[in-house]
């Protein structure tokens, strides 16, 4: 190499060393250019442009030189910078397999490794990975390590929810949040509230001693927000809850995921209500990216929802859609089918619905069952649960017993609880199960099989030798058909005295039970209020008498003359009416303004047309002014005196 060759490329390296240190690497990739053009085979100066943009975030560019034929030799050793570039464009298989082909696993490989099996949900092999880090690694970064290690664990915990899990020291918020999000995740959310609170107060004091505002120790803190929603949702306090959720979602927070968890539970809050809303919360949760940013149970979760938000939504085409994706993506053929066959049933296709699910088999059978009793469809349904193989399962007795009762097939009913006892003579858990024999007894006694009925109720009695009403009814059972062994057993009942000793015989039979409490409580009532010694109480009471009010007269009233009898009419129809002279009035009184001796005279349609009028119809050109009546004269007066303005 040439003095001056060699000189340049001592002046490109100390500019490259510059812009690194500064952080500048826009400059920097440039002057690794240079390097290049220079000296193609620099070996570091090739490793600083891959870092280069890496720093700048454009891991393709940086994917693209690594595997770049060309540059072969430069990149053979640069394992960690083409697994992270592969990591960070979502391609985590890859990655795994860049980081296996290594020669040796260094530290930094380790730490990468077990990042990328956290992201495959290899949950185990990561754990044991991030335990040997822990161990053996000492530097500035071991609280990161602990915290990702609580992550591990925390979803470690609905896999093995009775295995014994790492504690760790809770000395930041991160530990303390993935200790309460261990206990959530193992149903203890009473217990995972407390440490919650204080993940939370303890990451608001961090960011604000770094210098943060309110508004970033808020956002900091809105994952540990998120997840004390969710215990509270668990725990059934969903009004607190769906404040939590919508509260974070109004502050906007700029954490994708969050997002869609957060709407995500809130349309599980909503359920068939408020679809609107819903709707638009499920555009949140199923927006575009979230594919690398949520774990496969979050997704399965979503799109389930997706799938029951449709069906409230009247979309059964769009609801096999999601239940499609269910079966492709996420393996949940069983979720899958549950909400298909809902939606089916939801359309009206019971038929297909019950197909569907019979297909399944297993526990879908009894949602088949279900589909058809709400059909109307009971002997379809009591014929599918006799061949299933829940048939002597206590619901589904309970369930068949009810059905074939309301047929009247009380004989059909007894048989089944005689199979029952066949099935469970030799199960020590059958003596325990008081109500499926007291059940039995009641289907017995209904098919007139009184020895069953006696044989239900001994067992009764031997489960629990101090329940005497089992007894009871066992002395009645036994009555009839063996008196010695029910007086023998009566014996053992308490004395009548002990029973009765509360018991106003005298007022229970006095009392009308038969009509009812209401009457009861009316007739006793009656009788406290009503007075010993009232005479006529036999026949009745006496009604009350109204008291007359006097009738009122005007002051000036002369009660020594008879008062007049047309004081009801109006002046002008008395007989003592007289007409002032000079004026003159046209009075039409009567129905609607029209009194009966003028109605003839003013009806136009009984009055014979004079000459002249006649003359006036026969030629149209002429024209006759009529007299106007009186009412007509007072429009026009009207009129007249009406201001112009």
């Amino acid at each position: 190499m040439s003095a001056n060759k060699e000189s340049n490329l001592v002046q490109a390296y100390i500019e490259l060393n510059k812009f690194c240190q500064g952080g500048d690497y826009d400059r920097a990739l440039k002057a690794t250019g240079k390097i290049l053009q220079i000296a193609p085979n620099e070996q570091k100066a090739f490793h600083c442009k891959v870092i280069c943009f890496i720093q700048l975030h454009n891991f393709k560019e940086a994917l693209a030189v690594l595997n770049n034929p060309k540059n072969a030799a430069l990149a053979a050793d640069l394992h960690f910078e083409k697994a992270y570039t592969q990591y960070r464009l979502n391609n985590p298989k890859d990655a795994l397999q860049t980081v296996d082909n290594a020669s040796e696993l260094t530290p930094a490989l380790k730490e990468l490794r077990a990042q990328i099996l956290y992201r495959l949900e290899q949950y185990q092999d990561c754990y044991n990975l991030y335990r040997d880090l822990v161990k053996n690694t000492t530097d500035d970064y071991e609280d990161e390590r602990k915290a990702n290690m609580a992550a591990v664990v925390a979803n470690m915990a609905p896999q093995n929810p009775s295995a014994e899990l790492p504690q760790y020291d809770e000395n930041t918020y991160e530990l303390t949040y993935n200790a309460g999000s261990t206990l959530a995740m193992r149903g203890k959310h009473n217990e995972a509230m407390p440490l919650l609170k204080r993940a939370e107060q303890m990451c608001s004091e961090s960011v604000m001693e770094d210098g943060g505002t309110e508004e970033e120790a808020k956002e900091e803190a809105a994952i540990i927000r998120v997840q004390q929603a969710y215990c509270l949702q668990q725990m059934g306090k969903e009004k607190e809850a769906a404040s939590i959720y919508q509260s974070i979602l109004k502050d906007k927070p700029s954490d994708q995921a969050l997002v869609a968890i957060a709407s995500n539970n809130l349309v599980v809050i909503n359920r068939d209500t408020n679809v609107f809303d819903s709707r638009k919360r499920m555009k949140a949760a199923t927006a575009d990216g979230l594919e690398h940013k949520l774990n496969s149970g979050q997704r399965a979760a979503i799109t389930y929802n997706q799938a029951i938000l449709a069906i409230y939504s009247n979309q059964p085409d769009f609801c096999k859609q999601c239940c499609v994706k269910l079966i492709r993506e996420f393996s949940e053929e069983r979720r899958a089918t549950l909400v298909e066959a809902s939606s089916l049933a939801k359309e009206g296709k019971r038929s297909q619905a019950v197909a569907l699910l019979l297909k399944q088999g297993g526990v879908f059978t009894l949602a088949a069952a279900q589909v058809l009793l709400a059909q109307g469809e009971r002997k379809e349904a009591v014929k599918l649960l006799e061949e299933s193989e829940f048939k002597y399962r206590p619901g589904v007795v309970g369930v068949l017993c009810t059905l074939l009762s309301a047929d009247n097939e009380y004989a059909k009913a007894s048989q089944l609880f005689t199979q029952v006892y066949e099935h469970y003579k030799n199960d020590e858990r059958f003596s325990s199960l008081r109500a499926l024999w007291r059940a039995a007894a009641e289907a017995h006694q209904r098919a007139g099989d009184m020895a069953a009925v006696a044989s239900a109720h001994e067992a009764l009695a031997k489960a629990s030798p101090q329940d005497k009403r089992s007894l009871a009814r066992l002395v009645k059972a036994l009555a009839p058909a063996d008196p010695a062994r029910a007086k023998k057993l009566a014996e053992q009942l308490p004395p009548l005295h002990d029973l009765e000793g509360k018991i106003d015989i005298d007022a229970l039979e006095s009392s009308k039970w038969m009509m009812g409490a209401k009457v009861v409580k009316k007739t006793v009532q009656s009788k406290q209020e009503q007075s010993p010694g009232t005479p006529g109480s036999e026949l009745g009471q006496k009604k009350k008498s109204k008291r007359k009010r006097k009738t009122k007269l005007p002051p000036n009233a002369d009660l020594s003359k008879p008062p007049d009898p047309e004081r009801w009419l109006p002046k002008y129809e008395r007989t003592a009416y007289r007409k002032r002279r000079g004026v003159r009035r046209d009075v039409i009184k009567g129905s609607q303004g029209m009194a009966t001796t003028a109605t003839d005279q003013y009806d136009m349609s009984k009055q014979q047309p004079s000459a002249a009028t006649a003359a006036a119809a026969k030629s149209p050109r002429v024209e006759v002014k009529e007299k106007d009546s009186a009412w007509q004269r007072k429009q026009q007066q009207k009129k007249k005196g009406k201001k112009k303005w």
